[in-house]
């Protein structure tokens, strides 16, 4: 069930990095959330508060994200970029970002951590294409946990 998930986040990952708006999948993707288990929360924020989100560009490659609902965005080598997510208090008000390369061929692998004023952090980097913990899309539920698969 977790790959078919996957292979699902996968399809809309590969939508945004051709440059489609993502606004057409949002109804779509809202009906097929996902709740990893509590043994995979990566990091914890505050769901009560905005969330600073600050991505970091650790590769040599020019990232695309975006929020699942939201028009893809581009992020150069070594660059960083900053956007503002609110999560819900109701089960269900998540935030999933998604964050590829635009030929959605290079493996990454995130570290994440949350430093003061709620902000997360996502070193981006790049890992081998063998390495079964390649990430692609980080997901925030309405208690504020924070997963990246």
């Amino acid at each position: 069930m977790f790959k078919s998930r996957i292979l699902t986040f996968a399809t809309l990952v590969t939508a945004l990095s051709l440059g489609l708006s993502s606004s057409s999948f949002a109804e779509w993707f809202s009906d097929y959330t996902v709740s990893p288990s509590d043994s995979q929360v990566e990091a914890t924020v505050d769901p009560h508060q905005f969330i600073t989100v600050r991505l970091h560009n650790k590769t040599n490659q020019t990232l695309v994200y975006a929020l699942a609902n939201d028009n893809s965005q581009r992020l150069a080598p070594g660059k960083t970029g900053e956007f503002l997510v609110r999560v819900g208090r109701q089960p269900g008000e998540t935030s999933t970002i998604l964050i590829n390369t635009p030929d959605y061929t290079y493996p990454l692998i995130y570290n994440l951590r949350v430093i003061p004023k709620n902000t997360l952090t996502v070193e981006i980097t790049p890992t081998s294409a063998s390495n079964p913990a390649q990430e692609r899309t980080i997901y925030i539920d309405e208690q504020g946990r924070v997963y990246s698969f």
